[in-house]
C-alpha cells in the first residue's frame, strides 16, 4: 500500500527574525521508503502562519516576541522608503 507522509524535519531560527523550514515528503510502499524529497520555505514575523502545523507555530510564537516583531517591522519600513 502506498503512503505519503509530510513533516517539517528542520526548523532554523535566524537572528534576523526569519525562520527557515524544511518540509520532507516521503513516499512509502508497505513501510519501505520509495522516495524522499525536501522543500524549503521561509517565514517572517509579518507572515500568517496559521496554515502551519502546531509545532512550527509554537517555535515561531516563542521566538517572535513583541520587541522582535517591532524591530522587524521597522527594518521593513526602512527598506521600503
Amino acid at each position: 500500500m502506498l503512503e505519503k507522509q509530510e513533516s517539517y524535519s528542520k526548523i532554523e531560527v535566524l537572528e534576523s527574525g526569519h525562520i527557515q523550514l524544511r518540509k520532507t515528503t516521503t513516499v512509502l510502499d508497505d513501510g519501505a521508503v520509495l522516495s524522499q524529497s525536501h522543500h524549503r520555505s521561509v517565514v517572517t514575523p509579518l507572515d500568517d502562519i496559521s496554515h502551519l502545523p502546531d509545532n512550527v507555530q509554537a517555535v515561531c510564537n516563542a521566538y517572535w516576541t513583541d520587541e522582535l516583531i517591532a524591530n522587524f517591522q521597522s527594518q521593513q519600513n526602512e527598506l521600503e522608503n
